[in-house]
């Protein structure tokens, strides 16, 4: 649902005479002029390690500092070879304006068309769909919807687009080649949320998988990358299901924004020419780039009928709502009722793709209609308020399919089995009582 209606949903949950908190201005973390770096120092990053930064390749032209430069790295080197070329396509159909520069890393593998048993005539293999690598373009405007036309400015033979130190060096190369006074990250792909955590080897994939080289990125690899490259003022997944607390605890210290989605996305992902569309005609600040991906997602795919959700939060808060989840868990985890409860009332949450990720507004809700401890029910609601009021910015959950959907998700298993010791290796579950308390609600449902 629209943001506006998710607001008015929160009263019917949360009794009126508890709710006086006003919403409070974000504190400008960063600059705004031609140098637009994060002030990384304000935005609690002294725990994420250091990173050496890989040489950063001679600018291949300059242009002048525009409003925006929009960074879009897509990894094809998957199933999803003859995707990226039309997305590519799609962002020559906006371009490069004299406001906002796009600029593009794809990577890809060789992939024909899915074979379709009952047409008589199969789909043709696209133009340019017989290479492999990874090629960087500055993407110009033209007509052509199936000719990738704009200039190939390097082309790498061997690019792991599952390194994050690849991922780095791009993001370095693009904002030194195209300065801007404000900068988005797009990461293009499959996508896993949490559950690309590194170690244990093996682990199922982050985002931006790489099927040649077995590789992915994990969430805090991708929240060094981000840093070592500088930092960026908006960043978004074209991915499925990573908009869960525990990517955007990695990430606090990244971007302004950071959009993504709960849910699986369609396998063309996202509309560039929409959004980007709308991004050169009003290149406002952070906020509104980042809803100018929202509108466009959202209405292109509702459009078509089919539901999606997209959400907008600001990771500089996740430290403090990580603050608040270890209170409630050391709550729920001394009280045996509360444990109790979650079996009892389980079925009937949200759910998505991944049947462990819960919607976190609704998990809370759970807890605070229903829970017979008052200090339990009283910090549900805090997250409640904290979610509502200043984490999530805007949730678009469209279509029948996507009800129950408030922007953020956050792992509790439907069974015990479903449980993965490889989620205590993240960064917030070390940070929080997270996992211990996953832990012993999966116990108490062994003993009883």
């Amino acid at each position: 649902m629209a943001h506006a209606a998710w607001r008015l949903a929160l009263y019917n949950i949360v009794v009126n005479k508890f709710y006086s908190s006003a919403v409070l201005l974000f504190p400008l973390l960063f600059l705004t002029g031609p140098a637009a770096a994060l002030r990384l120092e304000n935005t609690g990053a002294a725990d994420i390690p250091a990173v050496e930064l890989p040489a950063v390749a001679a600018p291949v032209r300059a242009g002048g500092v525009k409003e925006w430069t929009v960074l879009i790295y897509v990894s094809a080197r998957n199933n999803l070879g003859l995707e990226a070329i039309k997305d590519v396509n799609e962002m020559e159909a906006a371009g490069s304006t004299d406001r906002i520069n796009v600029v593009a890393e794809m990577g890809r593998i060789k992939c024909d068309p899915p074979f379709n048993p009952f047409a008589s005539v199969q789909e043709p293999v696209p133009p340019q769909a017989d290479w492999t690598g990874s090629r960087r373009f500055l993407l110009v405007r033209d007509s052509d919807p199936l000719k990738i036309n704009s200039q190939v400015l390097a082309h790498y033979p061997e690019a792991d687009m599952g390194d994050w130190k690849h991922l780095a060096e791009f993001i370095a190369w693009g904002k030194a080649t195209y300065p801007a006074r404000k900068y988005m990250l797009i990461i293009g792909g499959h996508g896993s949320g949490w559950r690309g955590v590194k170690p244990p080897p093996g682990a199922a994939r982050g985002i931006s998988y790489d099927e040649p080289s077995g590789n992915h990125i994990s969430p805090a690899e991708l929240a060094a990358a981000i840093k070592a490259g500088g930092g960026v003022n908006v960043y978004a997944s074209d991915a499925c299901l990573m908009q869960t607390v525990e990517v955007l605890y990695d990430l606090r210290a990244s971007a302004e924004y950071v959009v993504g989605s709960q849910e699986a996305t369609p396998g063309s992902g996202y509309n560039y020419e929409v959004f980007l569309k709308a991004l050169a005609a009003n290149p406002g600040d952070a906020l509104t780039a980042a809803r100018s991906i929202v509108a466009g997602f959202a209405g292109y795919y509702g459009g078509l009928k089919q539901s999606v959700t997209m959400s907008i939060v600001r990771p500089a808060l996740a430290a403090e709502l990580a603050g608040k989840l270890d209170k409630f868990a050391r709550l729920v985890a001394a009280s045996p009722a509360d444990m109790k409860l979650y079996h009892e009332k389980k079925f009937g949450l949200r759910s998505f793709d991944d049947e462990d990720a819960r919607d976190l507004y609704q998990l809370m809700q759970l807890y605070y209609n229903n829970s017979a401890t008052p200090a339990v029910k009283e910090q549900a609601r805090d997250v409640i308020l904290f979610l509502a009021d200043k984490f999530v910015t805007e949730n678009d959950a469209v279509g029948y399919k996507s009800n129950g959907a408030y922007g953020v998700s956050v792992y509790f298993p439907v069974f015990d089995l479903n449980y993965k010791t490889k989620y205590e290796y993240l960064s917030f579950a070390r940070a929080t009582y997270w996992d211990e308390m996953l832990r012993a609600v999966m116990a108490a449902k062994k003993i009883n």
